[in-house]
């Protein structure tokens, strides 16, 4: 009876392990199966392209809303903002070209996964994207994600359209 006891007792302390959070390990297996290392560079990149931009309105709308300037000193207050740009651009380009920004966004994103996943779902998860039907949604997903936006920005156009007819 003893035995049977402790059977049923290691048998359920090996099934709450594997309900447990997942392994860094496993999560580390995880991203490399859905490339999220790349996808996080492209990402990135992307950011490090169109923050230059982004800084710049910005800094155009602070300088516009400044009520006590005159146009005359909002001109200057640009054209300082645009002789700064080229530096800000070149010092963003060496920050997001980093190696070390990803690898510090994986490790911060790891206890995120786990807090949200098991060992268990990590595993099956890492099986999923590995197979052939993961690899090939990994591939169709940002298609597919592109094109509905596309759709849902069309019916809410013509929905948007409607009702402005509709409250004349």
């Amino acid at each position: 009876m003893k035995k049977i006891a402790f059977a049923a007792m290691a048998f359920a302390l090996a099934a709450s392990a594997h309900a447990g959070p997942a392994s860094d390990a496993s999560i580390r297996e995880l991203m490399d199966a859905t490339n999220a290392r790349a996808n996080m560079a492209a990402s990135v990149q992307n950011l490090a392209k169109t923050l230059p931009q982004l800084l710049r309105m910005r800094a155009e709308e602070v300088v516009r809303n400044k009520p006590n300037l005159t146009d005359q000193q909002r001109t200057m207050e640009m054209a300082i903002v645009d002789r700064r740009m080229p530096a800000v651009t070149v010092a963003l380009q060496k920050e997001f070209n980093d190696p070390k920004l990803v690898d510090q966004l994986c490790n911060q994103l790891i206890p995120l996964y786990a807090s949200h996943f098991t060992a268990d779902e990590v595993k099956a998860l890492t099986a999923f994207y590995r197979s052939p039907v993961g690899k090939k949604s990994l591939e169709v997903m940002p298609v597919l994600m592109g094109e509905s936006a596309q759709v849902a920005q069309k019916l809410v156009q013509e929905r948007a359209k409607r009702v402005i007819q509709q409250t004349k």
